[in-house]
């Protein structure tokens, strides 16, 4: 995948299937310098289905959560679509937050490769993604306390009076937004009450796919250590804004597509894993606010709620 006019026909499918375009509808499709290709490729597809598209190209924001600069901010807020192929996510922004609660409905693709864009989890049946999205997301809801086991550690955490979130790549009413490619159930868990250790050994925002397993160790929600090879990039990420070390997310994959390819956008989609973010949380039902959010994965957690296990050897029980 990387021809124009197959990028140019994943990007139809993505509009039509995914984000209900209709004709007459306005759409604008945000990217950067390393996103372009597939930013061209939607612009294109939005000419092609009789949408009334803009496109604006930015340079690279810093890492995840960096807000854009306020003329993208005001656009969006002013489109029926919004489409989001970007090096860093727009995911958990202010901006982002203000389009919803404008009625537009927004996919984010942070990390988008060309390869992503047609293979793997955006190739999935997303009415089974959907499906299973919603299964476990009720769960989460219904929950009050999480136990995460991986590697033989224990991380736990409340999520008492929180509503979990379903992205399931369909994002087609008003003020609706996710990843693409998607497939996932998260939630923000209660601050303050994380505590045990979890060890990441999948991906890791910022580092790519991880060779060797990551420990980090909780206590009341903020990180007191971290211990691997990759350490030292990870505290470089976490550092200079205190509540980037705290967590803000836990989510569960549920897309059978998706592969571990060293991009979060994908890697915390892959079914059966779980994945803990840490730092910003407060568009998702949180109060953690703070220009970073990080993400770790699990690959074959064991994890429970209210001691009922849902995960397990890399499969979702619902």
């Amino acid at each position: 995948m990387g021809d124009a006019s197959d990028l140019r026909s994943v990007a139809r499918r993505v509009l039509t299937d995914n984000m209900g375009a209709q004709a007459g509808d306005s759409l604008l499709v945000v990217t950067d310098t390393e996103t372009i290709d597939i930013g061209h490729a939607l612009f294109a597809a939005g000419d092609d289905l009789d949408l009334v598209a803009g496109l604006l190209e930015i340079q690279p924001l810093e890492r995840s959560g960096v807000e854009p600069p306020e003329f993208v901010s005001s656009a969006m807020r002013n489109a029926d679509i919004v489409v989001c192929p970007t090096a860093a996510s727009l995911t958990h922004t202010r901006a982002r937050e203000a389009a919803t609660d404008s009625g537009a409905r927004v996919a984010t693709m942070p990390g988008i490769t060309k390869r992503m864009f047609g293979e793997g989890a955006i190739t999935a049946d997303y009415g089974e993604v959907e499906r299973l999205t919603a299964a476990l997301t009720s769960r989460l809801t219904a929950a009050s306390e999480v136990r995460l086991e991986s590697a033989g550690e224990v991380l736990t955490m409340s999520i008492e009076g929180r509503d979990g979130i379903s992205s399931d790549g369909l994002i087609r009413q008003p003020g609706e937004s996710g990843n693409l490619p998607s497939g996932e159930s998260y939630i923000a868990p209660v601050e303050d009450t994380a505590d045990g250790t979890i060890v990441f050994d999948g991906g890791l925002a910022g580092v790519g796919v991880l060779n060797d397993p990551l420990f980090i160790d909780i206590e009341s929600g903020t990180i007191t250590d971290v211990e691997g090879p990759a350490a030292d990039e990870f505290l470089k990420a976490t550092t200079g804004d205190p509540c980037a070390r705290r967590v803000g997310e836990l989510g569960l994959g549920t897309n059978p597509a998706a592969e571990i390819i060293g991009t979060v956008l994908e890697d915390e989609k892959v079914y059966g894993t779980a994945h803990v973010a840490f730092g910003d949380n407060h568009g998702f039902g949180g109060t953690i606010q703070c220009d970073s959010h990080l993400d770790g994965i699990v690959l074959e957690p064991e994890v429970y709620l209210d001691d009922e296990l849902v995960v397990s050897g890399g499969e979702v029980i619902v």
